[in-house]
């Protein structure tokens, strides 16, 4: 519950939850974890730590599967960095556009601590025919049936990184923020966390990671990658 230093949150949606930090009570560079704003594209997962695992596959040498355990007694790295939703100050079009009414909360900074992406993928073997990296997450649903794109049924909230990218130092997959595991309202059990991109790119709920050499395959139907 927010205390007398710590306003309430704005919420901006109910379902799927998406909240808002109150940026004019700014005071420090780091956002505490309970302060930290919410976006979500869909309804948070149900997942069980104990039984999770992360598949990598596709355009690689070895198959793999990773317990959060093993993924965790790998050597670790903390990316201290701001994560900020494409659409924060949306409120302020003129005219409006469509979308969540994010004022200038859906920003913050935060430690991140996970393993860097490129080990997990030098484990697998990428293939030198690799050329972007799909990042795949526990949470679905249908996209807008008003939009051209609109999918035919629910699908998965998927990113991908061109390669060069994904294999970057600052490029992790994080278990932990600020100091502390990673919650469910940020992408627990394991989220993407990559400097200079903007949220929607910060894939959560990982389950999946494909290494992907047809970009036809990526990019030629599946609006909702």
């Amino acid at each position: 519950m927010p205390t007398a230093q710590q306003p309430s949150l704005i919420v901006r949606q109910k379902s799927p939850e998406n909240i808002e930090f109150p940026f004019a009570s700014l005071s420090d560079w780091l956002i505490p974890t309970e302060q930290f704003f919410v976006r979500n594209h869909f309804a948070s997962p149900d997942i069980d730590a104990r039984d999770w695992r992360l598949r990598v596959g596709g355009a690689v040498e070895r198959p793999i599967e990773l317990y959060l355990d093993s993924i965790k007694a790998m050597r670790s790295t903390t990316l201290t960095a701001v994560v900020e939703c494409a659409g924060n100050g949306r409120v302020y079009y003129v005219p409006p556009k469509e979308g969540l009414q994010w004022q200038n909360g859906a920003v913050g900074n935060a430690a991140w601590t996970g393993v860097p992406l490129r080990e997990i993928l030098e484990m697998a073997g990428v293939k030198r025919t690799a050329r972007e990296v799909l990042l795949v997450g526990a949470d679905s649903g249908v996209v807008d049936t008003s939009k051209k794109t609109a999918s035919p049924g629910p699908i998965a909230f998927a990113r991908s990184l061109p390669l060069e990218k994904a294999i970057a130092d600052s490029t992790i997959l994080a278990y932990s923020m600020n100091g502390r595991d990673l919650e469910v309202a940020h992408g627990a059990p394991l989220r993407l966390r990559v400097e200079r991109q903007l949220g929607y790119k910060q894939a959560k709920y990982l389950t999946r990671i494909e290494a992907v050499a047809d970009l036809g395959r990526l990019y030629g139907g599946n609006g909702g990658f």
